[in-house]
């Protein structure tokens, strides 16, 4: 067996030599037509498909080093923007060659890509006001896509997009503007506890307000070639949608019946919120937070609420 492959070994020496002397180009080994790509310090898997039919096959970049890696062999070259081409051969199986040259290409301002990201998060509330006390878990989500500008070959981009967000607030309140005036006693901001409107107790399955959002988020961002991520920056929100849903017991006509109350355009919310954006993780899976520096509420009127997001982020690309 040991003879055998000492055979193939040597019989394969002269015909990677005859193509090194014939082209005078340097020559590298493969079995398989799948290549992968390192530039600088970014790898791409299965990034180049060696195809011997054709004349002349190009791969440019605007790397300072690039290394083809084929499945027994693999070649490097530091490139240079005056010398511009770095021609060489791939040997498929022994028999059938390549001829590949390595291009540089100047990076453009806007090279980049596009990108999603998924985001589950609860509210932490800071600030609070009067009779607004939310449960410990507010089931959220957002939605953004961003297109990413790279600098360069460097493992950092910038990135700007548009998100759409909707923040759901569990409450164990009413607004105010639910609660007819008849109802109300005593002294109170904009949200009534709900046990102190009525007796008996009502009962309820759904009581949440909810605020909807379009956002414009700009971010630092970076990813090392082994999936380890960061990013960092701002994002500017727009209030385009304010709800309040309750379901459970008649509290306006005392029928025996559930009722069911959807009211828009609740008053007194900030139409903008501005705040941080971060994210860090591994891959496609990051933890997120954001804060916003301006009230839920608008303050003049006494009523804060500082939102603090938390969760984690799902991004494909």
């Amino acid at each position: 067996m040991k003879v055998k492959i000492l055979i193939l070994i040597v019989a394969a020496l002269p015909i990677q030599g005859v193509f090194a002397q014939k082209t005078n180009l340097p020559v590298i080994r493969a079995n398989s037509i799948q290549v992968d790509i390192k530039e600088d310090h970014v790898l791409k898997k299965s990034a180049w498909r060696i195809v011997p039919e054709a004349e002349l096959d190009v791969y440019q970049t605007s790397a300072k080093e690039v290394t083809f890696y084929t499945d027994i062999d693999s070649i490097s070259f530091a490139i240079h923007p005056r010398v511009g081409k770095y021609d060489f051969i791939i040997l498929l199986n022994g028999k059938d060659s390549a001829r590949t040259q390595i291009r540089y290409q100047r990076p453009g301002l806007f090279n980049g890509h596009y990108t999603n990201s998924f985001d589950f998060f609860t509210i932490l509330s800071t600030n609070k006001p009067e009779n607004f006390d939310p449960r410990a878990i507010n089931q959220s989500f957002r939605h953004s896509a961003s297109y990413l500008i790279h600098f360069g070959t460097s493992n950092y981009s910038l990135g700007i997009g548009a998100g759409i967000s909707f923040h759901n607030y569990h409450i164990d309140a009413f607004p105010k503007e639910v609660v007819p005036a008849s109802m109300q006693s005593g002294e109170h901001g904009d949200f009534i506890k709900i046990a102190s409107i009525s007796n008996p107790e009502i009962h309820y399955t759904k009581n949440k307000m909810t605020l909807t959002y379009v956002d414009i988020p700009l971010e630092l961002r970076y990813g090392s070639e082994k999936g380890f991520k960061v990013s960092a920056g701002a994002k500017i929100d727009f209030l385009v949608n304010s709800c309040f849903k309750f379901k459970g017991t008649d509290y306006l006509f005392g029928s025996e019946e559930d009722i069911k109350i959807k009211k828009y355009n609740l008053g007194n919310i900030s139409k903008v919120q501005i705040g941080p954006i971060v994210r860090i993780g591994w891959k496609k899976l990051h933890a997120y937070a954001t804060y916003s520096f301006i009230p839920v509420f608008n303050a003049d009127a006494g009523t804060k609420l500082n939102p603090i997001c938390v969760g984690i982020s799902l991004t494909p690309q």
